[in-house]
């Protein structure tokens, strides 16, 4: 019969050795490259929005507001010439952040990755510090737009909740009118498409600018902390937690996994 000891250290000693210090470093940079892209995505979006002239949806007649009071009416379309003034109209200047951000993430996992490719003690201690140093400059710099933008997403969801009640009732309208081919004139066909044309617009690109503010906030919160984790890290392992700078062949992630399915 079989020793089932010998044959759990016949495994043992079959798997792959592991390198904790540098199994970690590998999972901070696979998090902070899959951070950093999502934050380019989000830079990247602000500039796909395309909404209409200011002139254009924040009209009484666009936004659907004939039937409300005039206080409701003054509210209505001072929130859509706030969300011009406080976003549309600085779109370049809000994907900045996110950006940057972006490239700063993607640096420290450029470095990370580098340190456990190199199985020299110089050149990976190099590379830990370059990151240590990417970490620190980055917690800086996404500190300030952490705090700034979450506020922003909820100006601009609170923008798009009336135009969303809006460009919902104007678009049953319109399917109304088409289906019972109301012959009221042409003139007013045209106009009724006119108003949902143009608040269809100004849905969709406050709609994206939202989808690229609430991805791009949770990412530069998620990054913030995960370059104060992985500055600690590097700090670790150019210190305390010392990688073992001989381990040589295929990355501690995929070594995990061989354990993993031999087990």
């Amino acid at each position: 019969a079989e020793d089932p000891a010998h044959d759990e250290s016949a495994r043992s000693a079959e798997a792959p050795e592991l390198d904790m210090p540098l199994l970690a470093a590998e999972i901070f940079a696979a998090l902070l490259a899959i951070v950093g892209f999502m934050l380019l995505f989000a830079g990247v979006g602000f500039f796909t929005v395309r909404p209409p002239g200011e002139n254009d949806l924040c009209r009484v007649e666009t936004l659907g507001l004939q039937n409300m009071t005039l206080a409701r009416q003054k509210v209505d379309l001072a929130a859509c010439h706030a969300l011009y003034g406080g976003a549309f109209s600085m779109l370049g200047v809000l994907s900045v952040p996110f950006i940057l951000c972006g490239c700063l993430a993607l640096a420290s996992a450029a470095a990370v990755f580098t340190a456990v490719q190199h199985p020299d003690p110089s050149k990976t201690r190099r590379s830990f510090c370059a990151s240590a140093l990417i970490d620190v400059l980055g917690t800086a710099i996404v500190w300030i737009p952490s705090i700034y933008f979450p506020g922003l997403t909820a100006i601009v969801a609170a923008g798009l909740a009336p135009i969303h009640a809006y460009f919902i009732g104007i678009m049953v309208g319109h399917y109304a009118i088409s289906a019972s081919h109301a012959t009221s004139g042409q003139g007013g066909v045209h106009t009724a498409a006119y108003y949902y044309e143009v608040l269809y617009q100004g849905y969709c690109a406050a709609s994206r600018l939202e989808l690229c503010l609430t991805v791009g906030s949770l990412s530069l919160l998620v990054l913030f902390w995960l370059f104060l984790a992985d500055a600690g890290r590097n700090v670790a392992s150019l210190s305390c937690w010392r990688p073992k700078y001989d381990v040589n062949g295929t990355y501690q992630v995929a070594r995990f996994m061989t354990r993993f399915k031999k087990r």
